[in-house]
């Protein structure tokens, strides 16, 4: 073999790589000094200054946004309304529109990278999770109020956003205890395949409309989870879907509806657009969402790249760990954070009761998972490295085995 012209090839896919990499960082770059242009021109520095906790929250979320199926309003829609109490219509609001931003980016990112991707996963789920959230942001809101608030009674939206995330942190976990299973790049183009799509398309776009979130992880669920899709390919996978619902938000409600273009003075939100709000009304720190979204565009758009970085580099399981690890928190944030649950015993009942039941529902779902996809596993197909995933320490206990074998 000429070695030199491996040494050759493989020098030239580095460079290529380092290519790829400076030109992601650089619509990064671009993003950010077209930002920096237009809030220095516009004078718009001290909405920034006045907005500081959005900065700080989107510095963590976006990364996670980035690098998890978790989008980034996974973390600004419990840190905005359980922490800083920001009304939940807000906060749903904000993370349509600020996720577009580092999600976009990202997306533009996953394409120069060329990193892998289920087309078919996007060419169901994207195009059914958007109807749905239409028609939900539409049906289940109030539209006579102020960001059109959720006709769902709040607390029970929160509490069943922590119950959505807790599905993926169990699934993930049990996931993570079958020590040897088979992985596809790319979901099978099967009739079973396109309703279970189709089905996580419908309900995330329908929790998306309540929270701003949501249709990432339910693929996640489906895709990852019963279809056997690469989480590597999964995480990946997610960030166009949810980047296109987010864009139709920003489209629908920020812009069309004017809930983004907010004008305020001497502390008071007092407009929409051209929809002028009484002074006294809505108080800028809690509802001025294009200041909030203006203070996030910095940090998103380099974390959420940063993000999908770090998914790439770190091994499948570490993944699922860390993925577990984030739903936790968002769960025990609910608990601590959430006062309606300390003292209204009917939510306690549906916390708990739900608890059970969808826990129940998912070590069955685990359990009968081919059974559910309709596949099993393929013992005609040419299986690689690439096609199974194992724990760290199953080749060690294969070794030992064989060693004893042999003695």
């Amino acid at each position: 073999m000429d070695l030199s012209f491996v040494e050759e090839a493989a020098d030239h896919r580095t460079r290529t790589e380092r290519r790829r990499k400076r030109l992601g960082y650089g619509v990064s770059a671009t993003v950010t000094l077209t930002w920096l242009v237009l809030v220095t021109a516009f004078g718009l520095w001290p909405r920034v200054l006045d907005n500081w906790v959005a900065t700080v929250t989107m510095t963590f979320g976006s990364f996670i946004g980035g690098s998890t199926p978790q989008s980034s309003g996974a973390v600004a829609f419990p840190v905005f309304t359980k922490i800083l109490h920001i009304p939940a219509e807000v906060a749903r609001t904000f993370a349509l529109c600020i996720q577009i931003v580092g999600l976009g980016v990202a997306s533009i990112i996953i394409v120069i990278r060329r990193r892998a991707v289920d087309v078919l996963a996007v060419a169901v789920i994207t195009p059914t999770a958007l109807v749905s959230f239409l028609v939900s942001i539409t049906v289940f809101s109030d539209r006579t109020r102020p960001f059109w608030p959720t006709l769902l009674p709040g607390p029970y939206v929160k509490v069943g956003f922590s119950l959505l995330v807790l599905c993926m942190a169990t699934i993930v976990f049990l996931g993570s205890r079958v020590p040897l299973r088979e992985v596809r790049p790319h979901l099978e183009r099967r009739p079973r395949t396109i309703a279970l799509l189709v089905v996580a398309g419908l309900l995330g776009g329908f929790v998306t409309a309540q929270v701003g979130s949501g249709a990432d992880v339910l693929f996640y669920l489906v895709a990852v989870v019963l279809l056997g899709l690469e989480p590597r390919v999964g995480v990946p996978t997610s960030v166009p879907i949810m980047a296109a619902i987010s864009l139709s938000g920003l489209l629908y409600l920020g812009l069309a509806q004017g809930m983004l273009l907010t004008r305020v003075a001497d502390g008071w939100v007092v407009g929409f657009g051209s929809q002028p709000v009484p002074p006294g009304q809505l108080a800028a720190g809690r509802f001025d969402l294009f200041g909030l979204w203006l203070a996030s565009v910095p940090v998103v758009v380099w974390m959420a790249p940063l993000g999908s970085a770090f998914a790439a580099a770190i091994s499948t399981r570490a993944l699922a760990a860390f993925v577990g690890v984030l739903a936790a928190g968002e769960v025990v944030t609910t608990i601590i954070f959430l006062p309606q649950l300390h003292t209204d015993r009917q939510l306690q009942l549906f916390a708990i009761v739900s608890t059970g039941v969808l826990l129940t529902g998912l070590w069955l779902a685990h359990r009968y998972r081919h059974v559910i996809a309709g596949s099993g596993f393929d013992r005609h197909r040419s299986l690689s490295r690439e096609s199974v995933d194992a724990v760290a320490d199953y080749a060690r206990q294969e070794g030992d085995t064989r060693e004893e074998a042999d003695r």
